[in-house]
């Protein structure tokens, strides 16, 4: 690429049509919806209505998708309101790829629809949205890589897309400019798309002002009204507008708005400068239905652009941005850093070396907000009701908003969206995880890991430690190895003396890992002698009441029937109305009216937002997170009966202490034990739920009598999934 041509140019009318750029008049085009109510308030002197249904805030591709399928399924009273000009925060700058190839189903079934949606725009509104099938294709420059992408395909052809695995030589003949010599093959995904964002933007805004959507520009949202955990209003800078539903799609200031409500909103999402480039067009222009080019192993993409190539990527050290706040109303091209974007240039030019020859027409440097673990937020926010949210693409919000908002619309008309959305769903997320600090140091190690191969059992590096059992530090003096969930530190194997850690914790594979074996001997353990496994990050709930209205709630909750005597567990699930699974919990009965809820660690927000939404308004039945108050050990194996015997002075047999049967006992030197007879294993053993101030010596006393009835030196301590597995 010749230097003489890095000169900073306006960007084309393609990306940024001219009333995105200019403070002038709009194009006709546009002025002219104002007969299907496109409220365009150039003068802060336009009149808010002063009632809605349902507003929403932002109105890049995200907001008006959620307008466009809301307005589909029949809605009226809708208000769209947008800060800045509608399309002027990330949606301005977007590369505009739509691809399927994404790390989750539902992430996939998204894009998928998205394709469909901007396609058949052009024909429902009149609107040139910039659709071009070009395909796309995944290139491996290693097995691992190629490994990975089969595992994709097969994925994908389960949900009805047509890919399929070819060779380097195939590759060339779908792309002029790919260089295939370090390459071992690719995955071909036929039905991708490219598409012009701000045109797309646009017809999703203008087909919802034609179903009734009032929409208004120059509008700041300062804050939610919220009366009795329910949204009542939404104060604007122009006035105050009543409504009974509220939609967070403020991209990268959803975050800002969460938190300046009257009850804060947890929007876990941050900001990281994104890269791309644009060329002036090839000597011999590329064919505008090229296949787009996602390069993971060299961290880029490249897609065909007026005859030339726009690339960008995701580096391993980006830059988060935002830090103290974001105050500007819309979106600009941020500062040009060859220097940080030289990685991603010389990836390039192997990947394309024709494009030495060519000139840079400009590089781009636009913000995109990143989540926790690199999937979007969407659903209703635990604790408000009413409250929705949609943001944190990922840098895949072309890809996503066509099926997010179809699934969000879905999600408030009826109370569900017609796919399972669980892995998006915003309560997946506690307040622990929206520490701007925390935040910012996680995106700084995910936008990189968007194009980084992860195989089984990957983790995250940065931000951990948000939550530790009580028994943390004793486990790691004896060798365990950490992974995370819900910001929950658990222990996934233990070391043994004279093991390489450094090499353990660097093992990666899709086959056998160098851990295999360590995890067999804890297995072996488990079944032939006795072992504890720290399960304190399990959520845990009390529900009380003076009278039954506990009882009554859990028997509409729950599939079991829940009257059972005092001192029973029932597994159980929560349901709902459709009979689905709300989320998997065990319930103890402590007395006639106290009950003890045990759920999974990442269902804590999803469980207690469930409960909250169907108690009854009674100051007699009242609900405690305890998950902070108990250390939880898993006593399991064959000798398990035989310690916990010994350490608690009592029988332990069947016979005297039966299946799914809670006591309150004391165990060693620690009172106050709720003792039960279940696992979470498949083994026989029991569960020991200790108060946490004496959670030390109980463990500590344990431990030592588990060491003495081992059939060899036991300190394993396996992870509950890994045994489970094994089990028959």
């Amino acid at each position: 690429m010749r230097s003489g041509a890095w000169t900073v140019r306006a960007l084309s009318p393609v990306l940024l049509p001219r009333w995105f750029c200019d403070s002038g008049a709009r194009p006709a085009h546009l002025s002219l919806q104002r007969s299907v109510r496109f409220v365009s308030t150039e003068s802060p002197s336009t009149a808010l209505p002063t009632h809605a249904r349902l507003v929403i805030c932002g109105g890049g591709i995200v907001g008006t998708s959620v307008a466009y399928h809301l307005a589909k399924l029949g809605w009226t009273e809708i208000v769209l309101l947008e800060q800045g000009r509608l399309g002027a925060g990330t949606t301005r700058f977007c590369a505009g790829i739509v691809s399927v190839a994404k790390p989750l189903s539902i992430e996939s079934k998204m894009a998928n629809y998205s394709n469909s949606l901007y396609e058949r725009l052009e024909e429902e509104t009149g609107i040139k949205t910039g659709f071009v099938r070009t395909g796309s294709l995944c290139l491996a420059q290693n097995q691992d890589r190629l490994l990975s992408l089969k595992r994709l395909g097969s994925r994908l052809k389960i949900l009805g897309v047509s890919c399929n695995i070819i060779k380097p030589k195939d590759v060339a003949g779908l792309h002029p400019l790919v260089n295939i010599h370090d390459l071992v093959g690719a995955l071909h995904l036929p039905g991708d798309s490219v598409v012009s964002p701000p045109d797309v933007n646009h017809a999703l805004a203008v087909s919802a002002a034609g179903y009734g959507v009032q929409i208004y520009e120059h509008t700041s949202v300062n804050h939610i009204v919220v009366r009795k955990g329910h949204v009542t209003a939404v104060e604007t800078d122009r006035g105050s507008i009543e409504c009974e539903y509220f939609v967070n799609c403020a991209g990268q200031w959803a975050y800002e708005l969460g938190q300046s409500s009257e009850v804060k909103v947890s929007v876990p999402l941050h900001g990281c400068e994104h890269f791309y480039l644009l060329t002036k067009p090839l000597s011999e222009p590329l064919h505008p239905e090229s296949p787009v080019v996602i390069d993971m192993d060299g961290r880029i993409y490249a897609r065909a652009w007026q005859g030339g190539i726009l690339s960008g990527g995701f580096e391993k050290n980006p830059k988060p941005i935002f830090t103290e706040g974001r105050n500007q109303l819309e979106i600009q091209n941020m500062q040009e850093d060859w220097d940080h974007f030289e990685p991603m240039l010389s990836a390039l030019l192997r990947r394309m070396p024709s494009l030495e020859a060519c000139e840079i027409q400009q590089l781009v440097n636009c913000p995109e907000s990143f989540t926790p673990d690199m999937r979007c937020l969407m659903g209703e926010t635990p604790g408000i009701y009413g409250y929705f949210v949609l943001a944190g693409m990922n840098s895949s919000g072309l890809s996503f908003a066509g099926g997010a908002g179809k699934y969000l619309a879905e999600w408030i008309t009826y109370g569900y969206p017609s796919a399972s959305v669980w892995p998006l769903d915003i309560k997946r997320f506690g307040n622990l995880q929206s520490s701007r600090t925390f935040l910012r140091h996680r995106v700084m190690e995910v936008m990189p890991l968007l194009y980084e191969l992860k195989v089984p059992r990957w983790d995250f590096q940065t931000g951990r430690q948000l939550r530790t059992s009580p028994l943390h530090d004793r486990l790691d003096t004896q060798g365990a190895r950490w992974m995370e969930k819900h910001g929950f530190e658990r222990a996934k194997y233990f070391v043994p003396p004279g093991k390489d850690l450094l090499a353990l914790d660097q093992s990666k594979t899709f086959y056998k890992p160098d851990w295999f074996d360590i995890v067999g001997a804890e297995v072996k353990c488990c079944k032939e002698a006795v072992c504890v496994i720290d399960m304190s990050s399990f959520t845990k709930f009390e529900l009380t009441s003076a009278g039954d209205q506990a009882l009554l709630l859990l028997q509409r909750l729950c599939a079991n029937d829940l009257d059972v005597p005092v001192g029973h567990i029932v597994h159980t699930g929560m349901l709902n109305e459709r009979g689905g699974y709300e989320n998997d919990c065990s319930v103890v009965r402590l007395s006639k009216n106290s009950f003890f809820i045990i759920s999974p660690t990442d269902q804590q927000v999803r469980c207690w937002s469930w409960i909250k939404k169907h108690m009854p308004n009674d100051p007699q039945l009242h609900l405690e997170d305890v998950s902070w108050k108990y250390t939880a050990l898993n006593l399991i194996g064959p000798r398990a009966m035989d310690v916990l015997s010994e350490l608690s002075y009592v029988s332990m047999s069947p016979e005297h202490f039966p299946s799914l049967f809670c006591k309150e006992m004391s165990v060693g030197y620690a009172n106050g034990i709720r003792v039960m007879s279940m696992t979470h294993t498949g083994e026989p053993g029991f569960m020991l739920y200790i108060p946490i101030e004496v959670s030390y010596i109980g463990f500590d006393v344990g431990f030592d009598l588990i060491l003495t009835c081992a059939y060899h030196h036991c300190n394993h301590i396996p992870d509950m999934t890994q045994k489970r597995i094994s089990c028959p």
